[in-house]
């Protein structure tokens, strides 16, 4: 058996801050001002931190493919890991318009045109194209092989680093600006105001900077000495993202006027400290379009690997035999089409929300309940097997003996899960009055529904649905 070469410590920090380098959610921390930082450490040390733990304990136990899945079925039953992997899927769909809501926006100024960027029908529009687009390219090609680490590079890090760069600079030329959402800093700046409930919802937008925190979980059992280097790999990645993000997000809040945050429109700080720094326009929008490749790319990568994990389990007798099928390249045809047509019927909130903030907003929020539901089922389960399986072998395990760390760590994930479940219920500050109702019963009902329709399925799945094995050979 040949040897898999192993991971260095820096390697894996290399490919945790991979999976959540993004440009895109700068914006919503920068509306917060100097709260940012607060929120910041909140979702870091009370939500990030725990969670990738716990995964990296069950990862390393459960090594073979599906991850919170297959912790959450070994620790809690079949149909609560059924539950977990119908989440992970269906919160794509509000996720991914989210996602797909910036190419429009991106678009606008690649072509010169920005007042595009707050054009609710040209947004919803773009995302139906750019969804149904690479979902058809990815039918056909092997997309991700295609784009590759290139995508990346181009469309997220390279603009990170530019927009810090300006960002500082600019800072460094004209300070703090009184006008901005930093404005005159006092001391009470830093903290929340408790007063006005609505500002706290952005907390719900920038933990989902953090969201499949779960992910990198899956090298744990593939670096050199799990028990001392996943831990310092984890610490790290997490601090070097809120240093990195805070940096951006303080000095883009330096640069926007109060008032006229844009959530979508990454590109709104290129052009100010473009144009104060003499820069010429061609650079925002060669900018945007690398944004835009990083996106699409985004895209592309999410439109497949959901859907193969929900095959399996439609394999293993959840699903009807509806949902088992795939096509020449064995690609989930039910899964990918379906999920392109629910993703098209939720970007209608683009039209029915007339301000394009509020719906970027409402829909990040939503996305990042059905995460929680995910998070505190994997905490549950994270307690439960270390007295379900007390001699599991646990090559990274919290705590050398006893269970009292890991009933630390899982019960702060949980209060991190349910402040964050009802900060996210409570209507943000930029709706009006009239929108509070209707905002309130959208989250909530979407969240049962999501929740529901799995349970249903559950409960009417029959034996008949389970994939034989001689079918699964007959397809090998």
């Amino acid at each position: 058996m040949a040897n898999t070469k192993k991971l260095t410590l820096f390697g894996l920090i290399g490919i945790t801050m991979a999976f959540f380098g993004t440009v895109r959610s700068v914006p919503t921390l920068a509306i917060t001002g100097w709260t940012q930082i607060f929120y910041m450490l909140v979702a870091a040390v009370l939500f990030a931190l725990p969670i990738a733990l716990m995964s990296a304990e069950m990862s390393t136990s459960y090594p073979e493919e599906g991850g919170p899945q297959v912790w959450v079925k070994n620790g809690l039953g079949e149909k609560w890991g059924f539950v977990t992997s119908w989440l992970l899927w269906v919160q794509m769909f509000f996720g991914m318009v989210m996602v797909a809501s910036t190419v429009g926006v991106l678009f606008g100024y690649v072509i010169n045109k920005p007042e595009l960027s707050s054009n609710n029908f040209f947004i919803f529009i773009v995302i139906l194209i750019s969804y149904w687009g690479v979902t058809l390219l990815n039918l056909k090609f092997d997309m991700v092989k295609i784009a590759g680490n290139w995508g990346a590079i181009i469309g997220v890090y390279i603009p990170f680093v530019f927009l810090v760069i300006l960002g500082v600079i600019y800072m460094m030329k004209h300070g703090i600006q009184p006008q901005s959402y930093l404005g005159n800093f006092k001391a009470k700046d830093l903290l929340p105001d408790f007063t006005n409930l609505g500002s706290l919802t952005y907390l719900s937008g920038i933990i989902f900077i953090f969201a499949g925190v779960e992910i990198s979980s899956v090298h744990a059992n593939n670096i050199e000495n799990p028990k001392r280097n996943y831990p310092i790999a984890v610490i790290v990645s997490v601090l070097l993202l809120v240093v990195f993000n805070l940096i951006a997000g303080l000095t883009v809040a330096n640069g926007v006027p109060k008032g006229q945050m844009q959530l979508a429109n990454i590109t709104q700080p290129f052009m100010i400290f473009c144009t104060d720094l003499g820069i010429p326009t061609i650079f925002v929008n060669l900018i945007s379009a690398m944004i835009l490749i990083g996106v699409l790319v985004q895209l592309s990568a999410w439109v497949l690997g959901p859907s193969k994990s929900m095959i399996k389990v439609a394999d293993e007798g959840n699903l009807p035999p509806f949902f088992q099928k795939r096509n020449s390249r064995d690609i989930p045809i039910t899964f990918v089409l379906i999920q392109a047509i629910v993703i098209s019927l939720v970007s209608v909130l683009y039209i029915i929300v007339p301000d394009v903030n509020s719906a970027f907003l409402i829909i990040t929020i939503t996305t990042t309940i059905l995460y929680c539901i995910v998070y505190a089922l994997i905490a549950i389960s994270a307690i439960r097997l270390r007295y379900k399986k007390p001699d599991m072998e646990r090559p990274f395990r919290l705590g050398k003996k006893g269970n009292g760390l890991m009933w630390f760590v899982a019960l702060l994930s949980m209060f991190s899960v349910a402040i964050t479940i009802i900060v996210s219920l409570i209507p943000p500050s930029i709706l009006k009055p009239s929108q509070y109702t209707g905002y309130i019963i959208y989250q909530v009902v979407a969240t049962i529904v999501m929740v529901g329709i799995a349970l249903v399925i559950y409960k009417l799945k029959k034996p008949s649905w389970k994939k034989s094995e001689q079918t699964k050979l007959e397809e090998k």
